[in-house]
C-alpha cells in the first residue's frame, strides 16, 4: 500500500486526508479556542487511543491496525479544557522509529523484502482502548499484552505489562476487557493455539483480574475454527461470546509464505458455524455453547440478565462487509481518499437468550440507522439500560467515515440523529451522566471530530436532551488521525 501524499500549509480545503493521516506532534497545552459553553460543573478526563503514525519514510502501513498507537486525553475543569496527547513507546514503535522503516510484521503482513519476519506474529502498536483498573492504566491492543502508562503524563512504562509475569509472552490480552461495576472484578481475553496432530487448534483463554489488580483465574475454551473474536458482552453472572462465521482460511501456512495480510484474509463463510459460547465468570466454567444463523459482529453494547433471560446488545455487520468464498473483494484503504468505510457498518441488534430452552432470538430497532461502536452509560454495566449511543452514518453522509452520533431509546424504540454536517468525520462517542442527573436520560455525549473544513480536530459536547445542538466545541490547533476506542474518568489528570 502507498503512503499518501502529506498534508501541508498548501491543501486544499475542505479535505478528507486528515482522517487517516499522522500526526507526529506531542502536544499538551490548555485550549484558548472553544466555540459554546463546557458546563462549568463537567469535571473529568476523555481519554481515546488510536493510530498516530500510519506511514514511516514515504512507507504506509498495510493495514489500520497496524498504525502505532497514540493516546489522546482531554481533560474539563472549571469550563475550561487542557488536550494532551502521546505515542505509546511499544517495541515496535522504538524500533521502528530508531530505523526509520518499518520492520515488523502485521496484521497486514511483513515489510517488503523480510521473509522471515512472515513466520513472526504481529507486533504489538498498542493502538486499540484503554482501561482504568486496579491502579493500573493500559493500553490495549489485539493479540499481545498490554502497556502500562501514566495517566497524568501519558509516559508508557518499560517493556509489556504482565500482571507479575502471570500474563507469559505467548499470551495475548483483547482490547475489549469489561469491569463488572457491582464486584470491581475486570475480565479480558486472548486468542490461543494448542497444537496437535492436525495442526494448531484455536481457541481462547479468558481472565479474571481482582479490583485490586491481580489476575487471580484464568480458563481455556476450544474454538472450531479461528474466527474474528473482537468483543464479548458481560453480565452479573455470564460472559457471552460469538464464534462468528467471519473466520481465517483454514490454509494459514499458505497465507504467511504468501505474506498474506491475516485480517484482509478475513472471509464470511456460511460453511463456518455460528454459536454464542455462554461462561460462568464467577466458575470460569462453560454453561452453553447454542448453533446460531450465520453472523458477522464485532462491537457488542451493555448485557444484562432479566426473568432468568440474557440480553444483550450488538452491531451485527451488515451483508457484503466481508468477502466470502465466491464473492472476493478488495482490502479497505485508508489511504484513498473517497473510502467507502460505510461498507463496514453495523446494524444495531438485541438480542435474548433463554438459557433453559438453549434458544436464542432477536430484533432490530427499525429506526437505529448504520453505524459502530455502540456504547452506554458504564455505571449500568450488567444493569438494564434504557439508552444507548453509537457513530453512525445519516442519510447525508459520503461514507467516507462517520459523521453522526444517534441516541436510541431501547424502550421505545425512538432515535435521535446528530448529523455534524459536511466534511465534519467523527470518532466512537462515549455517554457520560451529567453531574446532577436524575434519571437516565439526563447525560453528556463526547467525541473526537476531525473537521476537514479547517484540517483540524475538534472534542465536541452534546446534550442528551437537545440531541441536536452542539454546547461545546473545543477546537484543537491541529488535526488528530481517527481513533478507536476510549474512555472517560471522573478524576483529573494533568
Amino acid at each position: 500500500m502507498n503512503a499518501p501524499e502529506s498534508i501541508d500549509q498548501n491543501t486544499q480545503l475542505p479535505t478528507k486526508k486528515g482522517n487517516f493521516e499522522n500526526q507526529e506532534t506531542e502536544y499538551e497545552y490548555w485550549v484558548e479556542d472553544i466555540e459554546g459553553t463546557i458546563p462549568a460543573d463537567f469535571t473529568g478526563t476523555f481519554f481515546r487511543n488510536g493510530p498516530g503514525r500510519l506511514t514511516l519514510n514515504g512507507a504506509g502501513v498495510r493495514n489500520w491496525f497496524d498504525c502505532d498507537g497514540m493516546v489522546a486525553r482531554t481533560t474539563f475543569i472549571d469550563g475550561k479544557a487542557h488536550f494532551a496527547n502521546k505515542f505509546v513507546r511499544t517495541t515496535k514503535f522504538i524500533d521502528e522509529t530508531a530505523a526509520n522503516k518499518y520492520i515488523y510484521r502485521g496484521f497486514g503482513g511483513a515489510p517488503e523484502g523480510n521473509f522471515f519476519k512472515r513466520f513472526s506474529p504481529p507486533a504489538n502498536p498498542a493502538n486499540t482502548s484503554l482501561i482504568l483498573h486496579g491502579g493500573k492504566f493500559l493500553a490495549m491492543n489485539e493479540g499481545a499484552r498490554p502497556y502500562a502508562l501514566d495517566p497524568s503524563t501519558l509516559d508508557t512504562e518499560e517493556g509489556e505489562f504482565t500482571y507479575d509475569n502471570a500474563l507469559g509472552k505467548q499470551n495475548m490480552f483483547s482490547a475489549h476487557g469489561k469491569i463488572n461495576p457491582k464486584t470491581g472484578c475486570f475480565y479480558n481475553f486472548g486468542m490461543s493455539f494448542e497444537a496437535s496432530l492436525k495442526g494448531l487448534k484455536p481457541g481462547f483463554d479468558f481472565y479474571k483480574i481482582s479490583p485490586g489488580g491481580q489476575l487471580v483465574a484464568r480458563a481455556k475454551f476450544a474454538l472450531d475454527f479461528m474466527p474474528l473474536l473482537h468483543d464479548f458482552a458481560l453480565t452479573e453472572n455470564y460472559a457471552i461470546f460469538i464464534q462468528s462465521s467471519v473466520a481465517m482460511p483454514d490454509n494459514m501456512l499458505g497465507l504467511i509464505l504468501k505474506n498474506g495480510s491475516m485480517s484482509d484474509a478475513m472471509m464470511f463463510d456460511t460453511n463456518k458455524t455460528s454459536k454464542i459460547i455462554i461462561i460462568n465468570i464467577h466458575t470460569l466454567q462453560l454453561v452453553d455453547k447454542i448453533e446460531i444463523d450465520p453472523i458477522a459482529a464485532l462491537h457488542f453494547g451493555n448485557a444484562y440478565e432479566k426473568n432468568g433471560e440474557i440480553h444483550f446488545d450488538m452491531m451485527e455487520t451488515k451483508p457484503g462487509a466481508y468477502p466470502t468464498p465466491t464473492v472476493p473483494k478488495a482490502p479497505f484503504n485508508i489511504f484513498d481518499p473517497e473510502v467507502k468505510a460505510q461498507e463496514g457498518a453495523g446494524l444495531y441488534t438485541r438480542f435474548v437468550i433463554n438459557l433453559r430452552k438453549a434458544s436464542v432470538t432477536k430484533e432490530r430497532i427499525d429506526d437505529a440507522i448504520e453505524g459502530e461502536f455502540p456504547q452506554w452509560d458504564w455505571r449500568l454495566g450488567t444493569a438494564e439500560n434504557r439508552y444507548a449511543i453509537s457513530a453512525a452514518y445519516p442519510d447525508t453522509s459520503s461514507g467516507t467515515y462517520f459523521s453522526a452520533v444517534q441516541k436510541i431509546d431501547r424502550l421505545t424504540g425512538k432515535v435521535d440523529i446528530h448529523d455534524f454536517g459536511d466534511y465534519r468525520f467523527n470518532g466512537e462517542p462515549l455517554m457520560v451522566a451529567k453531574p446532577d442527573a436524575k434519571s437516565e436520560d439526563e447525560f453528556y455525549v463526547m467525541v473526537y471530530v476531525y473537521n476537514g473544513n479547517t484540517n483540524k480536530t475538534e472534542i465536541v459536547l452534546l446534550d442528551s436532551e437537545n440531541f441536536g445542538d452542539e454546547i461545546a466545541v473545543i477546537k484543537l490547533s491541529h488535526h488528530l488521525p481517527q481513533g478507536f476506542h476510549g474512555l472517560y474518568s471522573p478524576k483529573i489528570f494533568l
